[in-house]
């Protein structure tokens, strides 16, 4: 298995397929092969061929402090959920109110939520202080 795909399980069926299980999240693909079944799961993922994200960045259309979250969520948070194939990026900021989208691995997990509100929001409370980053709010994909 290619280190992209983290928290990822191969294994074969008794009818010869192969299924590709996203454990975190529980997302399961089936292939004809082992490459098909990584291939599915990549693209289950948003992960490129080559192991990166699909999703753009979205530190260069903020400015200033945004920018500053933008790039600390881009940057460590997302090295971080990375271990579940996961990111996370910013979608606006306002009032003290990060709007996060997670992404990967974390876009649609169950576990989302906990990690949103008690993992990424006291990392940017942490870096930030807790006056500047009041709450944070999933983004609608």
């Amino acid at each position: 298995m290619n280190n992209d795909l983290q928290g990822v399980v191969i294994s074969g069926n008794s009818d010869g397929k192969w299924e590709a299980r996203h454990l975190p999240s529980g997302r399961l693909v089936i292939g004809d092969t082992v490459d098909g079944a990584q291939g599915l799961m990549r693209d289950a993922l948003g992960l490129t061929s080559s192991g990166t994200f699909d999703e753009p960045l979205t530190s260069d259309i903020f400015s200033g402090l945004s920018q500053a979250i933008a790039l600390f969520l881009e940057g460590p948070v997302s090295n971080a959920l990375a271990v579940h194939s996961g990111f996370a990026r910013l979608d606006a900021f306002e009032n003290g109110t990060a709007h996060i989208r997670l992404g990967g691995g974390c876009r649609g997990c169950p576990s989302s939520q906990i990690t949103l509100f008690s993992g990424v929001r006291d990392k940017l409370q942490d870096r930030f202080g807790e006056d500047v980053i009041v709450d944070v709010t999933p983004s609608l994909d």
